[in-house]
């Protein structure tokens, strides 16, 4: 399948979920909140709204029961974005969201909207096999949100344990919500509803590495804002360091080539490729469909935005059949 096809495709699974979103009576009656998701369907990827449709088609679900849970998932998946960004002390106000009580208050609401949408499932099996993986896998991310405000590591080797364990807990379940739950309304196959729940958890881990890593491919002179993150402490690992200390570095473009001289930034990116080839495995117990060759392709669309991966596949080290 052609990467013109896919994305003709990804669009044809989202028009009807984003007509939902946008239709719907009970969000209607809070204009922030439609307003907020209006905001965020601009600018979020077709595959992502798009995905738990995708699953819920792989295991041959139907179309109506797919888009409902696609409708449920969207709205928790921003309402994760902003609680993080509120809790992490990064949220900033925009012309929608004008503090942090009110962005709170808005994710909040944006919850509530997802568990409506999954009441209008008509079969009672469907609704009991979505509602009990949002329930678990909400709790399971903010047990990580929490371990991440509250865990205290001495040394770099605990902090780099604990990071692994969170970013799994966060995004991973965010993102296993939305395979898992998709298939859930397809499938009461225990076995693909988990291999499809996989497949999202390495989605999950993977977008998070990318956005904690963002500074180690950046070319910026902006000045570097130091957080405790996963170039950081493999960088300190790779030098011997046991406690968090921060080089004496100023921009991103310096620090960028500190880490590409010390090896870190293939080590990230072998370690992007590991969690792209547990994605692919997850997907082996599908049978053959067109969802199953659009979910092996999604890795690829945020993947060969990043330097390394695009220059990989223009020198014909990894072939874009390889990355996809």
């Amino acid at each position: 399948m052609k990467d013109f096809d896919v994305i003709q495709q990804l669009h044809e699974y989202t028009a009807p979920v984003i007509q939902r979103l946008l239709s719907d009576e009970l969000s209607s009656t809070f204009p922030d909140c439609s307003r907020l998701l209006e905001h965020h369907i601009l600018e979020t990827p077709a595959w992502q709204i798009a995905l738990p449709v995708i699953c819920s088609q792989a295991v041959g679900g139907r179309v109506d029961a797919g888009n409902t849970v696609a409708a449920a998932w969207y709205p928790i998946s921003i309402a994760s974005e902003i609680l993080d960004s509120v809790e992490d002390k990064e949220f900033i106000p925009d012309h929608i969201i004008s503090s942090p009580e009110a962005a709170t208050n808005l994710a909040t609401s944006l919850i509530f909207l997802a568990f409506h949408s999954l009441s209008s499932i008509q079969d009672p099996d469907e609704v009991r096999r979505v509602t009990r993986i949002y329930s678990r896998l909400g709790f399971e991310a903010t047990n990580g949100q929490h371990r991440d405000l509250t865990t205290t590591s001495a040394t770099v080797e605990q902090h780099l344990s604990d990071y692994w364990e969170t970013i799994i807990l966060k995004s991973g379940s965010v993102f296993r919500m939305a395979t898992a739950g998709g298939a859930a309304s397809g499938t009461s196959d225990e076995a693909l509803i988990e291999a499809l729940g996989d497949y999202g958890t390495a989605l999950g881990v993977m977008l998070q590495l990318l956005d904690d890593c963002r500074d180690a491919f950046s070319q910026s002179h902006e000045a570097i804002q130091w957080e405790i993150t996963l170039p950081l402490l493999l960088y300190l690992m790779t030098i011997g360091e046991e406690k968090i200390a921060f080089p004496n570095i100023n921009t991103r473009a310096e620090w960028s080539s500190v880490l590409s001289e010390k090896g870190i930034i293939d080590a990230i990116s072998a370690l992007l490729l590991e969690w792209k080839i547990r994605a692919l495995e997850s997907l082996a117990p599908l049978s053959m469909s067109e969802e199953k060759l659009i979910l092996e392709k999604i890795p690829s669309f945020f993947l060969e935005r990043i330097p390394v991966f695009d220059k990989e596949a223009r020198d014909g080290n990894t072939s874009r059949e390889e990355l996809s």
